[in-house]
């Protein structure tokens, strides 16, 4: 079945504010991102729309991220042009983090709730230093990471919040949630592996949503790896469903 292409370019829009790189540059449509070697959301060139019109496209693609000591990488999906992909896979570059994009109503999320009072969510307006390097260490990234995160968090632009879940005062989980133009985008879900399967990520799932709700969305969104088979069976229960794919084409060398 054809996609509304309009969707399609609206949620690409939407995750793309959601998770902004420190250096941008844009090249036709198309935006050429750098963030410190930090995810390849912010390390990769958003592609959305027609091929630019200069020739040397690709020689400035590579070029921008030689110069910051980067791999090149393109950020590929089905708003990108139909002969990109094969394209970089015929000068070498190689497919990693094949992804969904999932999408459900706020509604039909918080028609399976979550068990009360057992979690206290704490929302914030912004990600200090601390939910930061709680997230880092949840997630076992190395600390360098850090500053890259700081610039991807305070540089968000729609309304947001980061959400942190304790029991009994210990921290055991955390998200984000950015609301614009009635959709909201989650990210950064991450568990306290000592208490997964214990029913946090469901609460925290109904945390969000529920804030989300309260700051105008009603449709989520969402980006998960295809092979994250416990996130993909999660969000599949809550009544998410698989909208939009995605993948990235990085240089070898």
């Amino acid at each position: 079945m054809k996609k509304d292409s309009k969707l399609v370019r609206f949620i690409e829009e939407l995750t793309a504010n959601s998770w902004p790189s420190h250096v941008q540059q844009t090249l036709g449509e198309w935006r050429l991102r750098a963030n410190l070697n930090v995810s390849k959301r912010s390390n990769s060139v958003y592609t959305c729309g027609a091929f630019p019109e200069y020739e040397g496209w690709m020689e400035v693609v590579e070029d921008f991220y030689r110069r910051r000591s980067l791999l090149p990488c393109y950020y590929v999906c089905e708003a990108s042009p139909a002969e990109l992909d094969g394209l970089l896979e015929s000068r070498g570059y190689r497919k990693i983090f094949e992804c969904y994009t999932m999408v459900a109503s706020c509604a039909e999320v918080l028609a399976r709730p979550a068990e009360p009072g057992r979690f206290s969510p704490e929302f914030a307006e912004e990600a200090n230093s601390e939910w930061i390097h709680d997230f880092i260490r949840l997630e076992e990234y190395s600390p360098d990471r850090y500053e890259g995160y700081v610039n991807i968090f305070s540089a968000i632009g729609p309304r947001k919040s980061f959400v942190s879940l304790r029991d009994q005062e210990k921290l055991i989980a955390l998200g984000t949630a950015v609301v614009e133009r009635g959709w909201a985008g989650l990210s950064n879900i991450v568990v306290d592996p000592e208490h997964r399967g214990k029913g946090a990520a469901t609460f925290l799932l109904d945390a969000l949503v529920r804030w989300s709700m309260c700051s105008g969305a009603e449709q989520i969104y969402l980006q998960v790896v295809k092979d994250n088979l416990p996130a993909l069976s999660l969000y599949r229960k809550h009544g998410f469903i698989p909208l939009l794919e995605h993948h990235f084409r990085l240089a070898d060398r």
